[in-house]
């Protein structure tokens, strides 16, 4: 998985900020899991069944469907950091907090 954390701000050990970033066979070993979770815990209809295989191969490695999951996956979880992360900014010399 792509995790970088980039270098202090400038005057600042302890801000850094965090990338997480998943290649497509990270982004496949979730859908798969998670897939796999469901067919063998969720109750559900065999067309529901069918439904979930076929979705997962559509994904599958190799595939243009797993690309545009792979990018529909990374937004997403960027997003969800982004919107749990407090943020601190300086606003002409002073401290801003923003976040949670």
């Amino acid at each position: 998985m792509g995790l970088g954390r980039a270098p202090p701000a400038a005057g600042s050990e302890r801000e850094c900020t965090m990338n997480v970033i998943l290649n497509t066979d990270e982004a496949h070993a979730v859908l798969s899991l998670v897939s796999a979770q469901v067919l063998d815990h969720v109750d559900l209809s065999d067309a529901g069944r069918k439904a979930i295989r076929d979705w997962r191969r559509a994904h599958d490695i190799g595939r243009a469907g797993l690309e545009d999951f792979t990018e529909s996956l990374n937004v997403a979880i960027g997003n969800y950091i982004d919107e749990r992360t407090t943020r601190m900014m300086r606003v002409r010399g002073a401290l801003k907090v923003k976040g949670i």
